[in-house]
């Protein structure tokens, strides 16, 4: 990107100059970026649909307690009513999974070497990002699972110290306590997101593990996290209202032409800002990444591109 080099050198980027750069990236490379994220999220999309229609998850969606009528529920009933929500459960986790550990990180990773091609005058394509993301995918994994543990066991440690004093007799100590936990846990929550928010690139451009991932993240962040966390919560905001938009366009007429398929119009609206509005996080990311990269340890292009 050329407004970021002056004197055969990269420069530091402020808040607008990022988002510009972050939306001029999109804008310039638009099919590119595009068609890298319909790879993996439209048959995500596609399977998605298949396995809520197949195993009925989305007519239960739509109504779950139309197959019940208005009489007394019988245990039957009861019992055909827990396995829907079962089933309903399982289904989600599945797809959940699957998004977290191939299809985003795939997305993500192949769009920050995108990304990063481009922002140092390199040649890119479609290939060549996946190439470089299928190559960095079991690190990708590692790291996110780091985080699941990480994110899951400080909610099961609330939640144990909760049950264990319910246990005892202390139940409304117990429910106080884990309130108070939890709402003390949201800080620290927010705070590994922004330490660890530059670790897929790290992942894809370094060629670093999973944990060490994290670990570069955490370093390049140190004497940064109010100015990264302040840059990705305005990011956020920016897609949010984007996504919302694009969300209203499809499901209010949606809704008003066919009341009964609503679902079927979420997961359209859903599937477009996957494709569409979620690499403007990954763009804004990898520049976040080099910009750091830059204020703290000096890199100019050539050293940059041979880094590579």
């Amino acid at each position: 990107m050329p407004s970021q080099v002056g004197s055969g050198r990269f420069r530091s980027m402020s808040v607008g100059e990022w988002l510009d750069a972050t939306f001029t990236m999109y804008r310039r490379n638009f099919v590119l970026i595009a068609s890298i994220s319909a790879v993996v999220q439209i048959p995500y999309a596609l399977v998605t649909w298949l396995l809520f229609e197949l195993t009925g998850v989305a007519t239960f969606v739509r109504s779950p307690f139309t197959s019940l009528g208005t009489q007394t529920i019988t245990p039957a009933q009861a019992q055909q009513l827990l396995n829907s929500y079962l089933g309903v459960l399982a289904v989600s986790i599945g797809l959940l999974l699957i998004s977290l550990l191939v299809v985003v990180p795939l997305g993500e990773a192949a769009t920050t070497r995108a990304v990063s091609d481009r922002y140092l005058d390199r040649p890119s394509s479609l290939l060549s990002a996946y190439r470089a993301a299928w190559g960095r995918l079991r690190s990708l994994i590692a790291m996110i699972l780091i985080l699941i543990l990480a994110y899951g066991g400080s909610f099961a440690v609330v939640i144990a110290v909760a049950a264990l004093l319910g246990a005892v007799g202390a139940g409304g100590l117990g429910a106080l306590l884990a309130v108070l936990a939890f709402l003390a846990l949201i800080p620290v929550l927010i705070m590994v997101y922004v330490r660890t928010v530059v670790a897929v690139p790290a992942i894809v451009l370094e060629r670093v593990s999973g944990w060490g991932g994290l670990k570069r993240s955490w370093q390049l962040i140190s004497g940064r996290f109010w100015p990264t966390l302040g840059r990705m919560a305005l990011l956020a905001i920016i897609t949010a209202i984007i996504s919302s938009v694009i969300g209203a366009i499809f499901e209010i007429p949606g809704s008003a032409l066919d009341p009964n398929n609503t679902f079927v119009f979420d997961q359209v609206a859903s599937a477009i800002s996957a494709v569409f509005i979620a690499p403007v996080t990954y763009i804004g990311v990898t520049l976040l990444y080099y910009d750091i990269r830059i204020r703290k340890e000096g890199f100019d292009i050539e050293m940059l591109a041979r880094s590579l």
